[in-house]
């Protein structure tokens, strides 16, 4: 089979397919699907969420008779393994399609080149490797935490122009405009959970939601070692995973409240919990990918040990003159050489991939 351009239109609209799993797909990976006879889509389909179909056998649905004959375009190698759904290798073999172009092999040791081999064994064309960049930077988080069990981390910051990251009392709830605050949002729905420091959470009573976007609401996640969360905070209204996490020598009768209104509570020893320490034991209970959105102590403390894959820096154009300061850190993002730097209405925001 030789690429076309047709090919990598098809190959775009599985990844755009993909994408509109983000934030719901949990530990699975984001796939999306497209089914090609003679030159006209027949069939699309994109993971939905963890436990239902793969997006192969839901294009395969949508095609219905169309199927055979045709070219699947998929972004991620079609899995081999029963898991939580059956094998769509074998949908694949069943519904007749001879020629298969795949973005990238799947890292999951579980598959990892198997779906592919089993379908050549079946007479199936397999092309690998259009679009192959694209198709694994939409899907890092998962390949993080199918290989090494822990889940992908974006650290968010906020600053003013003079490196306040919380303002004293009085002088406003929000640093930076609409704009920013519309892309904080729409990585609260790409990932599983976001994380805030008690400090934070006292402070500003935050919903955690994407409001601003409407995509998805992450799992809900405050480190609170001395378990002062209110029992009005917004942090546990229903709806997503609320997850505290404290000292075992927490008040045991606001524990079990808590458990009764329907937060997880998870305990260390001590006040003070080191953050890879919570990082895999979050992992543990299956959260994929993680917002850490500060306050103070728990972005410093990401930051410092470099518990991050991803990271992004806000800075607005006002200054504040008081309040939490981190200059040193905020400098030493905006110095990094590897930095991208966007302008988000009136704001500049810094992006990192820290291993890139």
């Amino acid at each position: 089979m030789s690429v076309t351009t047709y090919d990598e239109y098809y190959m775009r609209e599985a990844l755009a397919l993909a994408k509109q799993g983000w934030g719901r797909t949990g530990v699975n990976p984001l796939v999306g699907a497209v089914l090609v006879n003679r030159g006209r889509i027949v069939g699309r389909g994109f993971h939905r969420q963890i436990g239902e179909a793969h997006a192969e056998t839901i294009a395969l649905c949508d095609a219905g008779r169309r199927a055979r004959g045709a070219t699947l375009f998929v972004n991620l190698e079609p899995c081999c393994v029963c898991g939580r759904t059956p094998p769509c290798v074998d949908a694949i073999t069943r519904s007749g399609i001879k020629d298969i172009s795949v973005a990238m092999t799947d890292p999951n040791p579980l598959v990892n080149g198997q779906g592919i081999e089993t379908l050549r064994q079946r007479q199936v064309n397999v092309r690998v490797g259009l679009l192959a960049d694209e198709a694994a930077l939409l899907n890092q988080a998962y390949a993080k935490y199918i290989t090494q069990k822990l889940p992908y981390i974006i650290i968010k910051i906020a600053a003013t122009r003079d490196g306040v990251i919380t303002p004293q009392p009085g002088l406003g709830r929000y640093i930076t405009g609409e704009t920013a605050r519309r892309w904080t949002h729409a990585l609260r729905g790409r990932v599983d959970a976001v994380l805030v420091g008690i400090r934070t959470l006292l402070a500003d009573d935050p919903l955690l939601t994407d409001r601003l976007v409407g995509r998805h609401d992450p799992a809900r996640i405050v480190i609170d070692p001395h378990l002062k969360i209110p029992a009005n905070a917004q942090f546990l209204n229903p709806g997503r995973r609320r997850i505290i996490v404290t000292s075992r020598r927490s008040n045991p009768q606001k524990i079990d409240n808590l458990v009764a209104a329907g937060a997880e509570i998870v305990t260390f020893d001590g006040d003070y919990f080191p953050l890879k320490k919570v990082i895999r034991t979050l992992a543990e209970m299956e959260i994929g990918s993680l917002l850490i959105e500060g306050g103070a102590v728990v972005f410093a403390q990401a930051f410092s040990e470099d518990e991050y894959d991803e990271l992004y820096l806000f800075e607005s154009a006002v200054t504040y003159g008081s309040g939490i300061r981190l200059t040193d850190e905020i400098e030493r993002i905006k110095a990094m050489p590897n930095r991208e730097v966007l302008t988000l209405g009136e704001d500049t925001a810094y992006h990192v991939y820290r291993n890139h």
